[in-house]
């Protein structure tokens, strides 16, 4: 009788851990899609406007000592790479590389905006639409929350990726 219920309560315990594992994966996915939405929001946004407002944003990177030089050169490079990650991340072949991209232009635009905050007194925003509205701490936070959705993304795909490739190994062997 005992062993009855102790085996009873073992598969509700076992069944208990799946539902756990099974809506936790359900959950991750859904931050996984909200994180890719956002991104691909956020870099149409800034693409769009930066293409739109061209003379403007070719203006104010000039204004910037450190891109002064390249200005012009960046005033197009910058909109059609952040077009080019939104396009990379809408297809499954190439969300890797999107995701990747997404990761390094997040992390390298908050690394370059704290570093304004700390050395530079005159802060010209290259940025176009209404985030050239945000003050730098508030870009700083607001740039720093889509580098983490970024970094979220990149990890949950890379473990998606690499519990697909063990489990096709597994069936080949």
């Amino acid at each position: 009788m005992i062993a009855s219920k102790r085996i009873r309560f073992n598969r509700e315990l076992c069944g208990y851990k799946y539902n756990f594992r099974k809506m936790k994966h359900q959950i991750s996915k859904m931050v996984f899609q909200v994180a890719k939405f956002g991104l691909i929001l956020v870099f149409t946004y800034t693409g769009i406007s930066k293409l739109s407002g061209h003379e403007q944003f070719a203006a104010q990177l000039d204004l910037q000592s450190i891109f002064a030089p390249i200005s012009l050169f960046l005033s197009w490079l910058l909109p059609v790479v952040e077009l080019l990650i939104v396009l990379f991340i809408l297809f499954e072949r190439t969300l890797l590389l999107g995701l990747i991209s997404a990761t390094f232009l997040m992390t390298a635009f908050t690394i370059y905006i704290g570093g304004m905050l700390l050395f530079q007194r005159s802060l010209p925003c290259s940025c176009g639409g209404v985030i050239a509205q945000m003050t730098w701490k508030e870009h700083l936070i607001f740039n720093f929350f889509f580098m983490c959705l970024a970094w979220i993304a990149l990890i949950y795909n890379y473990k998606q990726t690499t519990q697909r490739i063990s489990t096709n190994t597994k069936e080949v062997s």
